[in-house]
């Protein structure tokens, strides 16, 4: 089925069409998952990227969406107060399905700081960003992503023994050296599209596919948020990515995981 036919199914069609969650593969009474959230866009988001999702997959999930969506939203320097605006919303939103997660971002971490901006030094709040449970729910919202994009693009749910690998970056924690190598191994592009209404920098991504198997991606939010990707349920190339994993110093990138599908973090959440 082509991408342009794909956005034209209702939400009824897409359900009826579903042989799995797009998540945890399993067949329940659905609902549509819309990845990326419509909490990433300003206003409109434009249709496409909507999956057959069951309860347990898009419930469990709230607090990750929401966490996703305020870390794509902020800015070292803001000139956009609706993005502010929304960043505070999500927060009150992740803290109510992640319990902690305020005190763990703005507790004792935070501090008063400026940063120089157009010659003059503008004040700042830094927080952490790096906390147990920040690090585990965007794990979870990466994990959601690399399914979606697989699905999106081999039009199944990934198999429940693939193997999947992701990173993400916050504002500007990806180094121009990285998106370079990155984008020039993923030549195709792509972003949600509607009549003239496109994502743009909202939601956008460079990816490789076959079409089949495999799907490497980078995806950009706002240009505030990053998740580089790597879906297959191939064995072939589950072990050398496996291999590649074991290489890389956590150490320096700690926000780096190679996960199975199913999404088993959602539990105790």
């Amino acid at each position: 089925m082509g991408e342009a036919k794909q956005k034209k199914l209702t939400h009824a069609q897409i359900k009826a069409d579903a042989t799995g969650c797009v998540y945890c593969n399993k067949f329940d009474e659905f609902s549509i998952e819309h990845m990326p959230p419509r909490n990433m866009f300003q206003s409109f988001r434009p249709s496409g990227w909507e999956f057959a999702c069951c309860y347990a997959c898009n419930q469990g999930t709230k607090g990750a969406d929401a966490l996703a969506g305020m870390m794509a939203h902020i800015e070292a320097i803001s000139e956009n107060e609706w993005k502010v605006d929304r960043a505070r919303k999500l927060l009150r939103s992740a803290d109510t399905n992640i319990p902690g997660l305020h005190d763990e971002i703005f507790g004792n971490y935070a501090k008063n700081s400026y940063v120089s901006h157009e010659g003059l030094l503008r004040p700042v709040k830094e927080f952490r960003a790096n906390g147990p449970l920040t690090k585990k729910h965007l794990n979870v919202f990466s994990a959601k992503l690399a399914m979606a994009t697989f699905s999106h693009f081999t039009k199944r749910p990934i198999d429940q023994s693939g193997l999947i690998h992701t990173e993400w970056y916050l504002n500007a924690g990806i180094s121009e050296e990285t998106y370079n190598h990155v984008i020039s191994i993923m030549p195709s592009y792509t972003q949600l599209t509607q009549g003239v209404q496109k994502s743009g920098r909202q939601f956008h991504l460079r990816y490789n596919t076959n079409g089949s198997d495999i799907v490497a991606a980078m995806v950009s939010f706002n240009d505030s948020f990053f998740v580089t990707l790597i879906a297959t349920d191939n064995g072939l190339f589950a072990e050398p990515l496996r291999e590649i994993y074991e290489k890389i110093p956590k150490q320096e990138r700690p926000t780096v995981n190679l996960i199975r599908p199913g999404l088993p973090e959602i539990n105790g959440i």
